[in-house]
């Protein structure tokens, strides 16, 4: 279905050389494998001619381009989009799960915890494991989301020291993922959880960045974390634009030691902290 806009057929032409020369693509090899002349591929990179829907899906086709790419594309040509975001390849699932594995890892012995813009858990590090596994005595699975787990958990939400503090910046962070999130509708369910728990407290004025300061109080020991959110600065596709990572970096010198301990299993010698499952050793519960 076509938009309201008229296409400007010498942007398309533009772009489309643009994206064929960076293909090491020629006009011809294009053509053939879009099913289009020669002819007719000229006159599209000029702007002599206006692309169909078709022509434009098939040309992305042949390019071998992400659902995102797509989908500019078409705008470009004054078309609707294509593809919901997150509609990417199987392949290119994989490369993009296999590398977030990659870099929650390299954070070790930092927790570190891969979500989606709502807090849907993807997948978690080994320190991350071991941290939620003695705060909730397992680990979350994925799909789980943790603004519901440090809302209705009352284990962990104890565990928590500081949750009047924490509770207000998380809604603060969900109200600015919902203005952009593909799914505004769970954010602000999630929004309206976190309201029942924490009333009308307000947000201090440090959540206009996405860092959080946590106290976990496990056993005699008290944490102090710093807890930030990063994103993909150059994402292929809308799926991987939404994946957050949460890192939860230690605020002092205690914490540092600890989290280095518990990385290494030497928690388990503090007859204080409840070890009576061993969640964070199991390394099947990986989330890919």
């Amino acid at each position: 279905m076509a938009m309201a806009t008229l296409p400007n057929t010498g942007a398309f032409g533009i772009h489309l050389r643009r994206v064929r020369t960076s293909r090491k693509m020629s006009q011809e090899r294009l053509a053939l494998a879009a099913g289009i002349s020669p002819r007719h591929t000229s006159f599209l990179e000029t702007g002599r001619a206006r692309p169909s829907r078709d022509v434009v899906l098939r040309l992305g086709r042949a390019l071998e381009l992400s659902a995102n790419q797509q989908n500019a594309m078409l705008s470009i040509a004054g078309f609707a989009p294509a593809f919901a975001p997150g509609d990417i390849t199987p392949k290119d699932q994989t490369l993009a799960l296999d590398a977030l594995s990659k870099l929650l890892a390299s954070q070790d012995p930092v927790p570190a915890v891969a979500s989606d813009a709502v807090g849907d858990i993807i997948e978690m590090n080994t320190s991350a494991m071991r941290l939620f596994g003695l705060g909730l005595g397992r680990v979350p699975a994925a799909g789980e989301n943790l603004f519901v787990l440090f809302c209705t958990d009352q284990r962990l939400r104890t565990a928590i020291a500081n949750w009047s503090d924490v509770a207000p910046s998380l809604r603060h962070h969900l109200e600015q993922e919902a203005l952009s999130t593909p799914d505004p509708a769970r954010a602000h369910a999630l929004i309206e959880l976190l309201a029942r728990e924490i009333g009308s407290e307000s947000p201090p004025e440090h959540t206009t960045l996405p860092i959080f300061h946590f106290e976990i109080r496990l056993g005699t020991h008290t944490l102090r974390l710093l807890s930030n959110y990063s994103t993909f600065g150059a994402p292929y596709d809308a799926t991987m634009q939404s994946i957050r990572i949460e890192c939860f970096f230690p605020a002092d010198d205690a914490t540092r030691a600890f989290l280095e301990a518990v990385g290494h299993g030497e928690e388990r010698t503090d007859p204080t902290i409840d070890r009576s499952s061993d969640p964070g050793l199991d390394r099947s519960t990986r989330h890919r």
